[in-house]
């Protein structure tokens, strides 16, 4: 046991030592893909874990110098190369959004959105929600607390490729401010889910629950988790953004400074709630784990 415990805290030391900086401080992504993936084959596990946990971690600009690094020798190394590779998940695309005029809201009731054409400068919005791994690298660079459904500070198996959610509106925008973007206003978001069409789904003016197939048939069991983002070719607006529809609802920058969510989510049976024309529902206001997080803006 004593054992154990040295070598978790070697493991911490270690962390602390490989800790990636935030995006926008990382000076050479290349340089700092070589030293790492050289010390997968360090002489200690700890620090061979250290350092794979360190790869795993870095910004998204360390992609290709790692797709092309060397494998070190050895089997051990070559298979922590390899689960690194698989397991960083590609970076959210940014999407332009024009500037112009867009339809938002609707004249149906239930929207409690009135039908209305907004002013919008151009902006870009990911395309799909924040994943479970861009979170993760935010707890670990910032020591933010993980969402209080994660076990042992990381996300369950898979989670990497699925949308965060259990956050806070706090640490919507702090996770914002991190990843050098902010959320999207109230109306921007909608005007990226529809294009500016009014259309409340992304098909067409009726619901039709069996586009959703991926999204039905998790809901068919209580608990369980939310697809990977873009898996629904369905749900994609007409500007190529995923999953505004039913993955997560997402938290959105309303004109008063608050923070509130809006779209679907997978949990719900409810066909309303999938509109994309409905407002922000202003009754949640903590954290929930259907509530997610996208990004508009981001620098670089």
């Amino acid at each position: 046991m004593r054992r154990l415990v040295q070598a978790l805290l070697v493991v911490s030391a270690a962390h602390g030592a490989l800790a990636s900086p935030r995006p926008q401080e990382a000076a050479s992504p290349a340089h700092d893909v070589d030293r790492l993936v050289a010390a997968l084959a360090a002489p200690t596990r700890a620090e061979r874990l250290a350092a794979q946990e360190a790869l795993l971690a870095l910004p998204p600009e360390a992609a290709p110098p790692l797709a092309a690094a060397r494998p070190p020798a050895g089997f051990e190394a070559r298979a922590a190369l390899e689960y690194v590779r698989a397991h960083r998940p590609r970076a959210p695309r940014p999407i332009v959004v024009a500037a112009g005029r867009y339809r938002v809201g609707s004249s149906a009731a239930i929207d409690q959105n009135p039908a209305r054409e907004v002013e919008l400068a151009a902006f870009t919005i990911d395309d799909v929600e924040v994943t479970g791994f861009e979170w993760w690298r935010f707890t670990r660079a910032t020591r933010t607390a993980p969402p209080p459904d994660w076990n042992g500070g990381r996300y369950s198996y898979g989670g990497e490729s699925r949308p965060v959610g259990n956050v806070s509106p706090e640490e919507a925008e702090r996770f914002a401010e991190w990843a050098g973007g902010r959320l999207p206003a109230s109306d921007e978001w909608e005007a990226a889910a529809h294009g500016g069409t009014g259309l409340p789904y992304p098909w067409g003016e009726e619901f039709e629950a069996g586009r959703l197939g991926a999204v039905a048939a998790l809901r068919a069991f209580v608990g369980g988790e939310a697809p990977e983002v873009a898996s629904d070719p369905v749900d994609r607006s007409p500007s190529g953004g995923f999953d505004f529809c039913s993955s997560l609802m997402e938290w959105v920058k309303l004109p008063d400074g608050r923070v509130a969510a809006r779209g679907g989510h997978y949990r719900t049976g409810a066909k309303e709630v999938f509109r994309l024309t409905r407002a922000p529902d202003l009754r949640v206001t903590q954290r929930r784990p259907v509530i997610g997080v996208r990004l508009v803006n981001r620098r670089g």
